[in-house]
């Protein structure tokens, strides 16, 4: 009886060790694509699933206003900084813009003038986005030190950094989750699992999130090599489980 006992304790205990191995994979799937308003594509940010703010490269930057299925432009304005112009995030009424070539972060309003500016704490920021979850702030993709620097949205002020999961983060988002689009490894991760990949040059990233599970709902990545704007939704969870889990339990019947 006491061995038998303690052979239904050992099972219980190895069973609820794997079990908790068993997770949920996220599966993201592409929706739609769309043409960028223009060659040289940058940064992203979404306002909408198919409406958000990107900024064209070049010798004279605009960020545009662009509505992807009816592949209208809406507001434009020239980027603040000039050429070098490439991440953009909207928290309204304010924009945020960085500049890769001079490393200074700008803040403007809806018609592009300057409220005020900051250095970031890093070289060559790329795109950026909010963060939501405590601590906030602004996120920064940095692509030459592999890591995400999380700023103080008014100070510009250094608040911590996050490391990157592959070897070039251009953007990045997160509420419920953190996610990172990599040039280096044309991948984008939740959490720094691998998620999407095949990205030739992803250079825009952004999501949506919705105050209820499974909160972030919708990617999107902003592709140089094509010119493309790709859109992707969560379409489901994947409960998987070490097939050794089957092989303990059988041991025991």
């Amino acid at each position: 009886m006491i061995n038998a006992a303690k052979k239904l304790l050992s099972f219980v205990t190895l069973f609820a060790c794997l079990s908790a191995a068993c997770y949920g994979t996220p599966i993201w799937k592409l929706y739609a694509s769309y043409p960028t308003p223009g060659p040289n594509p940058r940064g992203y940010w979404s306002s909408h699933p198919e409406a958000g703010y990107i900024v064209l490269d070049g010798a004279n930057p605009y960020v545009f206003r662009y509505w992807w299925r009816q592949s209208s432009v809406l507001s434009s304005f020239p980027a603040p900084g000039g050429a070098g112009a490439w991440g953009v995030l909207y928290l309204n009424p304010t924009f945020y813009i960085t500049n890769n070539q001079t490393s200074w972060i700008y803040t403007a309003t809806n018609e592009g003038s300057v409220i005020s500016s900051f250095r970031c704490p890093f070289d060559n920021p790329a795109d950026l986005d909010f963060k939501g979850s405590f601590p906030p702030g602004l996120m920064v993709a940095i692509p030459g030190r592999n890591l995400i620097a999380l700023l103080d949205r008014t100070t510009g002020s250094l608040v911590g950094t996050y490391a990157g999961p592959g070897s070039r983060p251009i953007g990045c988002y997160g509420y419920a989750h953190l996610y990172i689009a990599d040039a280096g490894t044309y991948t984008v991760y939740e959490d720094g699992i691998p998620m999407i990949t095949g990205i030739q040059a992803p250079v825009g990233f952004s999501g949506t999130w919705y105050g209820t599970p499974p909160y972030d709902v919708h990617l999107y990545v902003v592709d140089d090599a094509t010119d493309r704007y790709y859109y992707y939704t969560r379409a489901s969870e994947v409960v998987v489980c070490p097939a050794s889990l089957g092989r303990v339990k059988a041991l025991f019947k």
